[in-house]
């Protein structure tokens, strides 16, 4: 819609010029050449002969050129200041592979580099950032020997610190939220070739508006202190044990269900036998989690639910990530 009218404007204008100008050829040479090269300034002279009509037919065209700007400005900010910035051509999608929302905002973000021991990750042209998320680490108080964080909110010790910036338009103020608890965030960094590697995202941020971005990336370069951490050893996934000694097991647990180790495989491949059940594994970093097998995503993801006081929180988990998974049924009586 804004399109349209601002097409429609320029369309009018450029039509009542055109037949302002012809219009205007038997009066004086002065007045001829002012209709030919700054026609909109005959909106404003009177008693000079200008036909009425081409006039109207500007006048109206500039009001709908004004009203779709207004309306552009309304409902997609950072595209008006891109307009008034000179930059005609439509934005290319060339996203990172991490996506999402940023304070209430589609966030769809071009780069990510490290500056210093900060992560960047931004959206917008790098003269005018429109978006923005910059993760702030520590490296002295990071767990040594890993390449994973793994972050739910009420963790206590040194965890990093989030900045989320954020420019909504050009007649609005920048947003700027620091933020160093109540986060959920999950980080991988692994080795690819040479100083790149890949990283894997998920933040959450329960505040509203709210913020959620996942993903992967490639980053180029690596920071020493990140670069030097060994790779974290990667414990075998327990095997299912036999049916039949499964069924029984549970036989003699009803009045207190016992932890029974399941493979991954089979939680992915029959996720209808465990859906409701109590599940705990341990991931890659060594962290520990509980809760209630709510669903397997359509991205092949562990929904975990977990009770938080009077509310339930869900938690995703990649099948990469788990190690140790047992399951707790729950009694039949």
């Amino acid at each position: 819609m804004p399109a349209l009218l601002i097409i429609s404007g320029v369309f009018l204008i450029v039509l009542g010029w055109l037949w302002l100008a012809v219009a205007a050829r038997k009066l004086p040479i002065r007045r001829f050449l002012l209709a030919i090269l700054a026609a909109p300034l005959t909106l404003v002279l009177r008693g000079l002969g200008y036909a009425r009509f081409p006039r109207l037919l500007m006048v109206t065209g500039l009001l709908l050129a004004l009203a779709g700007a207004a309306l552009l400005q309304r409902e997609q900010p950072e595209r008006f200041v891109q307009l008034l910035a000179g930059e005609w051509a439509a934005p290319s999608n060339s996203g990172i592979g991490i996506d999402g929302e940023l304070m209430g905002q589609p966030f769809n973000p071009e780069r990510i580099f490290w500056r210093g021991n900060d992560l960047v990750i931004e959206e917008g042209p790098p003269q005018r950032v429109r978006r923005a998320l910059t993760v702030r680490f520590d490296p002295a108080s990071l767990q040594a020997g890993t390449r994973t964080i793994d972050r739910l909110p009420g963790d206590s010790g040194a965890w990093p610190e989030l900045l989320l910036q954020w420019h909504t338009g050009a007649l609005t103020q920048p947003g700027l939220l620091r933020v160093a608890k109540d986060y959920t965030l999950s980080l991988d960094f692994v080795p690819s070739s040479g100083t790149t590697m890949l990283l894997r995202l998920r933040l959450h941020l329960p505040t509203s508006p709210a913020t959620l971005l996942y993903g992967e990336a490639s980053i180029k370069t690596t920071p020493d202190w990140l670069a030097g951490m060994p790779q974290p050893a990667v414990a075998p996934a327990a095997s299912p044990p036999p049916e039949s000694s499964i069924a029984p097991a549970v036989d003699r647990a009803q009045s207190r269900p016992q932890w029974q180790n399941v493979s991954i495989l089979a939680v992915l491949s029959e996720p209808e036998l465990f859906i409701g059940q109590q599940l705990r594994f341990t991931n890659q970093a060594g962290r520990r989690y509980e809760g209630r097998l709510k669903a397997i995503s359509d991205d092949r993801r562990i929904v975990l639910a977990q009770n938080n006081g009077a509310n339930q929180v869900d938690y995703h988990f990649r099948p990469t990530d788990v190690v140790d998974l047992q399951v707790r049924y729950r009694s039949s009586r």
